[in-house]
């Protein structure tokens, strides 16, 4: 990954922009998580505004809200996955950076 850099300042500044590209990812699926979870609530709403003017009955609220929790289950299984996939990811790009670091340091 970091091997084609034979100076400190190049492979900081390449490692920098790799954690830079891994904490924006990270952001965006918090982001994400946050964003289903609003539309979550405002699908409820949703709901509760038509079950009183439908006169849905109560099973209905308790499957609506069955439905709504497996998707908040799916959707932070799904994230998670991919948070601990980046997290993986970054540690094998420190481990690199730190090997990379170490031959240049003896190189020189």
């Amino acid at each position: 990954m970091f091997s084609n850099y034979k100076k400190i300042e190049d492979l900081e500044d390449a490692y920098d922009a790799e954690k830079k590209k891994i904490d924006i990812e990270l952001q965006n699926l918090n982001e994400q998580r946050f964003q289903l979870k609003r539309e979550n609530d405002q699908s409820y709403e949703a709901f509760l505004y038509l079950k009183s003017k439908m006169n849905y009955s109560d099973d209905s609220n308790t499957r609506m809200m069955n439905i709504i929790e497996e998707c908040d289950q799916e959707i932070n299984d799904h994230i998670h996955h991919r948070e601990r996939k980046l997290e993986n990811y970054k540690d094998e790009v420190r481990k690199e950076y730190l090997k990379q670091s170490e031959k240049i340091m003896e190189a020189d």
